[in-house]
């Protein structure tokens, strides 16, 4: 095999690795397509956002200083802790270590001893032997030199074993006492621990002074030996005992130090730390300041917690408590309340402004650390009431709605006061603001709004910071001071930061809100201008629908600025074939009289899919698309499935009338419906011939039964009582328009009138003929906008 057909091999074999691969991959990336897998995912990542920001094991460890290191940045503690105090906990210590008195080992075995070297040595001096080996010997047995004059005397009373006796009974007493190798060390403690080496039994002595020293054993021995009032030892011997017990003689309490050192130890590990305590903002270290022993104590306790539990268990630990907070909230949000019905994309933009407020709040609490290291005065509490934390709940508030902004409320102002461990009260203080900040830009048809939205929200600070100033009766104290300065500032700067930031949003995100729909409103938009070139008719149409749409939504309390927004748009859809539609066929020719009955219909149905395709091409938001998407529902084009009928032929085809309907869906929102509602009223209107406010009104009546009866209202949230308040509106509306006027007579001559076809008084056949031409073409205009 060459090398060619080796490199053609590798190719062949990587080639089926890859398709292998992507047929192995494939189905795997199809999963994350899915919207719902989408959704979860954005869940996971923000509990773990979360989790990040409030994770005590995440946070940046101090920096490690050495005494009389020079500190670079203020350092102030973020909890409370104990802090123990390695001084005091070893003065402790040493204390309970020297409360063990000494332990002495009694050698009971050293009178025995003595008694054995000198019955040893004797029982020699009574052998027959050489006097010099004798003397050797003895000496050897003794450890020690005899004189010859010590020798003889002893040999002159032939070693009586009852003078050996009588020295030993002397001298057991002094032994008994107590003999130690340094009395004056031992004066220093309390008592001893006397422990028989034998038995292991132990005895505590407190009569140290009874204690006897090396010397003054030896002395005790030489007076009580040389007592003339001692019986039983002759005068020449006397000298000799005492040298010999004197040079035997040894300490029998013995110092055992390493069980002393033992006893100390574990009295040691027994005594309980000294800590003292630290506040949570206090600060521990100061720029500029060296850094002393106490200091470096405050630190290295500070790191010690903060390095705790940084185990992976517990961080997973963390990861999952906060992911299931968030699942649990949000499958409760979104089965049990109605208007909480989110979007990818509104999921994303809702996390993205709980993490976005979270950093902030973050990164503002080293800003108040230094702020408060740099002015002493000001307490570090006030400046978390400075945090405006409500702004992202108003930002909710106009983009989605006001439950969701009532969710964002609770979750902000839980994980927020989980960030500070201040207490409950800074909580209650943001979820409030919030509600009332969302609440003040409910209906925000001007930017000013924003303002006035975040004075509310400061004025509402200052009521619930005095609160907390009175339930504590602290009033008039400085923190609290400071607080309502710090609170009144935090809301204004939540109004600014909203007006700022939501432009933004809306270019970012596609979002229509009321600020937006504020200048889709004005009529010089590009759009609303090429409507009014291309087709008039259908412009002045859409401009008293809206203002019908306007007026109805005031009545059932439902945003009146997005119903007459969208009704200026809702049929831009027909500029794309004006002529087709009736409002604009100034000619009198209808362009339907040469189309099939099918064919008109798709060309109607038509205006709604165009004006969805102009609504995204202008980015008039997802609001006003959706209306444009519902404005006529799934409803009936009755004047051509009317027309379809009559020319049906059973026998060749059916005419289906699902063929006749629009694509739909039905309105969904309550403003959705009014637009509907006010489209078809207005369309109908232009049919009465005489407009009498009884007309208008059965008229009213008649076409918003008609569309309910149809279950066009199905899916939007109108009552019964919502649909009597829009009809009453409608006829006010409409009598308005459809006032009588008086007619003025002119004073121009009849000839010149009748040349210049002036609008003199007319014959009344020639007005009867006109009203009833009228009206024919009124209402077969009706039906080919699909009013029955």
């Amino acid at each position: 095999m060459d090398k060619t057909d080796q490199t053609r091999k590798k190719r062949g074999g990587f080639s089926l690795l890859l398709l292998w691969g992507k047929i192995r991959v494939r189905p795997f990336l199809r999963i994350f397509k899915s919207p719902h897998v989408q959704r979860w995912l954005l869940l996971i990542i923000a509990s773990l956002s979360i989790a990040a920001f409030l994770s005590q094991t995440l946070e940046e460890v101090p920096p490690v200083y050495r005494v009389g290191d020079v500190a670079t940045k203020d350092l102030r503690a973020d909890r409370d802790l104990l802090v123990k105090d390695k001084r005091a906990t070893e003065k402790k210590m040493e204390d309970a270590a020297r409360k063990v008195i000494p332990v002495y080992d009694h050698a009971s075995s050293v009178l025995p001893e003595i008694e054995g070297i000198i019955d040893s040595a004797f029982s020699v001096m009574r052998r027959r032997n050489a006097e010099e080996t004798q003397k050797r010997e003895v000496e050897h047995i003794l450890g020690f030199e005899l004189t010859r004059q010590e020798f003889q005397a002893l040999k002159a009373h032939r070693f009586d074993e009852k003078l050996i006796n009588r020295v030993e009974d002397l001298t057991a007493p002094i032994i008994k006492q107590g003999i130690v190798s340094d009395k004056e060390l031992l004066l220093q403690e309390e008592g001893i621990v006397v422990r028989d080496i034998q038995t292991g039994e132990e005895v505590t002595r407190r009569d140290l002074d009874s204690l006897l020293d090396y010397q003054e054993a030896k002395g005790a021995v030489k007076k009580t030996l040389e007592d003339l009032q001692v019986k039983g030892i002759p005068t020449d011997l006397r000298g000799v005992m005492v040298k010999i017990i004197n040079n035997l003689i040894s300490p029998n309490l013995i110092f055992n130090r390493q069980e002393t050192n033992r006893r100390r130890e574990v009295e040691r590990t027994l005594v309980k730390p000294v800590f003292f305590p630290i506040e949570k903002g206090e600060i521990l270290l100061r720029r500029g300041e060296r850094v002393t022993e106490e200091n470096f104590l405050k630190l290295e306790a500070l790191r010690e917690e903060r390095s705790k539990g940084g185990t992976l268990v517990m961080v997973v630990g963390f990861v999952l408590l906060t992911g299931f907070f968030v699942a649990s909230f949000y499958l409760f949000s979104t089965k049990n309340i109605r208007k909480v019905s989110p979007t990818n994309k509104d999921i994303l933009f809702f996390i993205l402004v709980l993490i976005s407020s979270l950093g902030m709040v973050r990164i503002s609490v080293v800003v108040a650390e230094g702020l408060a290291g740099a002015f002493p005065g000001v307490p570090l509490s006030s400046y978390y009431y400075f945090f405006p934390v409500a702004a992202g709940a108003m930002l909710i508030r106009i983009v989605l709605n006001s439950e969701v902004a009532l969710v964002y409320s609770i979750f902000t102002s839980f994980f927020t006061g989980l960030l500070f461990g201040e207490g409950i009260f800074l909580p209650i203080i943001y979820l409030i603001g919030s509600i009332v900040g969302a609440h003040s830009v409910a209906r925000c048809d001007q930017r000013s709004q924003l303002i006035k939205g975040g004075l509310l929200v400061g004025l509402t600070n200052l009521l619930l910071i005095s609160f907390q100033g009175m339930s504590t009766a602290s009033l008039f104290a400085v923190d609290i001071m400071f607080g309502l300065l710090m609170g009144l500032a935090g809301g204004i700067v939540a109004g600014f930061i909203v007006m700022g930031i939501t432009p933004v949003v809306e270019s970012i995100f596609g979002y229509t809100t009321d600020i937006k729909l504020l200048e889709l409103a004005n009529l010089d938009q590009p759009i609303l201008k090429d409507v009014l070139m291309k087709a008039p008719g259908t412009y002045h149409h859409s401009m008293i629908v809206g203002n019908l749409a306007e007026t109805g939504a005031r009545a059932i309390t439902v945003n009146p600025l997005l119903a007459r927004v969208s009704a200026y748009y809702h049929d831009i859809g027909k500029t794309k074939k004006p002529q087709y539609f009736i409002e604009n066929q100034m000619t009198g020719n209808n362009r339907h009289d040469k189309l099939t009955p099918s064919m008109s219909s798709l060309i109607l149905v038509s205006h709604v899919k165009d004006g969805i395709e102009l609504a995204k091409g202008n980015k008039l938001g997802n609001k006003i698309i959706n209306i444009i998407k519902q404005h006529h529902g799934t409803r009936l084009i009755n004047f051509f499935y009317q027309k379809a009928k009559e020319q049906e032929d059973p026998e060749v085809q059916e005419v289906d009338e699902r063929d006749f309907r629009y694509f739909g869906p039905k309105p969904q929102t309550k403003e959705a419906g009014l637009v509907m509602l006010a489209d078809a009223v207005e369309a109908a209107s232009r049919t009465l011939d005489d407009p009498t406010p009884a007309r208008i009104q059965g008229l009213v009546q008649k076409i918003i039964n008609d569309i309910f009866i149809d279950g066009q209202l199905d899916e939007c949230e109108l009552t019964l009582k919502d649909l009597n308040a829009i009809a009453k509106s409608f006829n006010i509306v409409l009598n308005a328009i459809h006032h009588q006027r008086i007619e003025y007579p002119e004073s121009q001559p009849e000839g010149e009138r009748q040349t210049n076809g002036g609008s003199g008084p007319k014959s009344a056949k020639e007005a009867k003929g006109k009203a009833g031409k009228s009206k024919e073409n009124g209402r077969r205009d009706i039906k080919r906008l699909g009013v029955s």
